[in-house]
C-alpha cells in the first residue's frame, strides 16, 4: 500500500506500507483421559495457536490439570502470533462416572447362624470378595472382616465389613410360684444389627418353643434349663433354676408325713452347703451332700418344738451361678 502524505501546502511525500496476512488458525485440545472416577485429574492439552483463551481457566498456556468430581465440558480458542483469533472454540467433555457406591455394612450374627452380605448393585458393577467369590452377594457362617472390590469398568473401589459376634439374650429374673407351680421369665433382649426382634422361650432344652415366657405344670425338687432366643436364630441364653419345695412344718413323729427337713435333691449340686440355728444362731445342724436330711435333732437328742432357721447355698453346674436360699421352719416334737 502507498500513501501520499501532505501538510496542505507544497510540502508532500509518498510513505509505502506492507499489509501482512495471518491465517486464521483453527484450536483443537486432547486430555489425558475421557471418563474418570470422581475426584481424579485429567491433562488438557490445546493445540493450533500461539497462545489461547480458556473458557474455565485463567492463562494462556496449552495445557490445563484439573480435578473433576462431575462430568465437565471444556472450551479453548487458539489466538495466533499476530493476534488472530479462531473462529471456532475447541470443545472436549469429560465424563466423570458416578462413584460406585455399596450398602455393604457390619453385621452381628451368633454362632450356627448365616447371614448375606449385599455388595449392593450397580451399572456395570464386577465383583470380587476376599473370599474369592464374584457374585454380588455371598452368604457367611463365620465371624471375621470381609471385603470385596468393585469394578464398573472405568473405577475400582473396596469395601470392608466386619462380621461381628452378637450378644446373646440372658435370663434377669425368674419368678417361681411353688403353690401354682408356675415360672415367669423375664429376660433381656440386646440389640442385633439395629433390627428388631422378638424372643420365645423353651424349659424342655430346646425340643418346644414358645412366644409366652410362662410355663406351669413344674415338678417340685427338679433341675430345669431356661432357654431364651431370637426368634429364627440361634441366639440362645440359658439359666438353670430348681423347683425347691421346702414344707415350713416337720413333725419328727415317724408318721412318714413330715418327718424330716429333707435336701437330698441339691446333693447333686456342686459346692452344696447349710445349716439350721436356733433363734440365737447357734448351730444346730450342718447340711452336706452326704448329710442332706435334718430329723430334728442334734447329736441324737430331739430338741423342743420351736421355729429355727435355716440357710443352705449351692451353684448351677453350666451357668456357675450361686444360689443362696434361707428360710424359716417350724419343728413340732413331742416328747
Amino acid at each position: 500500500l502507498y500513501v501520499l502524505v501532505s501538510n496542505g501546502a507544497f510540502c508532500s511525500k509518498i510513505v509505502e506500507l506492507k499489509l501482512l496476512k495471518e491465517v486464521t488458525p483453527t484450536a483443537t485440545v486432547k486430555s489425558s483421559r475421557i471418563k474418570i472416577c470422581p475426584g481424579e485429574s485429567v491433562t488438557l492439552t490445546a493445540d493450533g495457536g500461539a497462545t489461547y483463551q480458556w473458557s474455565n481457566f485463567m492463562g494462556t498456556g496449552n495445557t490445563q490439570t484439573v480435578t473433576l468430581y462431575q462430568t465437565t465440558t471444556f472450551t479453548v480458542y487458539a489466538i495466533g502470533a499476530k493476534g488472530c483469533k479462531s473462529l471456532n472454540p475447541a470443545t472436549i467433555r469429560i465424563e466423570v462416572t458416578p462413584e460406585i457406591t455399596s450398602p455393604l455394612q457390619d453385621v452381628e450374627m451368633c454362632v450356627g447362624d448365616k447371614v448375606t452380605l449385599d455388595a449392593g448393585a450397580g451399572q456395570g458393577y464386577k465383583y470380587l470378595w476376599s473370599t474369592g467369590a464374584t457374585t454380588q452377594k455371598i452368604v457367611i457362617d463365620q465371624w471375621g472382616i470381609y471385603s470385596v472390590e468393585i469394578d464398573n469398568g472405568i473405577c475400582k473401589k473396596v469395601f470392608e465389613a466386619k462380621v461381628l459376634g452378637a450378644a446373646t439374650p440372658f435370663v434377669t429374673a425368674i419368678n417361681y410360684e411353688s403353690i401354682k407351680k408356675t415360672v415367669t421369665i423375664t429376660a433381656e433382649n440386646p440389640p442385633m444389627n439395629n433390627t428388631p426382634s422378638t424372643l420365645e422361650y423353651s424349659i424342655d432344652n430346646g425340643i418346644t418353643w414358645q412366644a409366652s415366657n410362662v410355663f406351669s405344670n413344674l415338678l417340685d425338687n427338679t433341675n430345669y434349663t431356661v432357654l431364651v432366643r431370637r426368634v429364627g436364630t440361634h441366639c440362645v441364653g440359658s439359666l438353670e433354676f430348681f423347683t425347691l419345695q421346702i414344707n415350713n412344718i416337720i413333725t419328727p413323729n415317724e408318721d412318714g408325713i413330715n418327718d424330716v427337713l429333707d435336701l437330698k435333691a441339691l446333693g447333686d449340686f456342686k459346692n452344696f452347703t447349710g445349716s439350721v440355728y436356733d433363734r440365737y444362731g447357734v448351730e444346730m445342724f450342718r447340711f452336706s451332700k452326704e448329710n442332706p436330711v435334718w430329723d430334728g435333732t442334734v447329736g441324737g437328742k430331739r430338741l423342743p418344738t420351736a421355729t429355727y432357721w435355716y440357710k443352705f447355698q449351692f451353684e448351677y453346674p453350666k451357668s456357675k451361678a450361686q444360689m443362696n436360699w434361707s428360710g424359716w421352719i417350724m419343728l413340732k416334737n413331742r416328747n
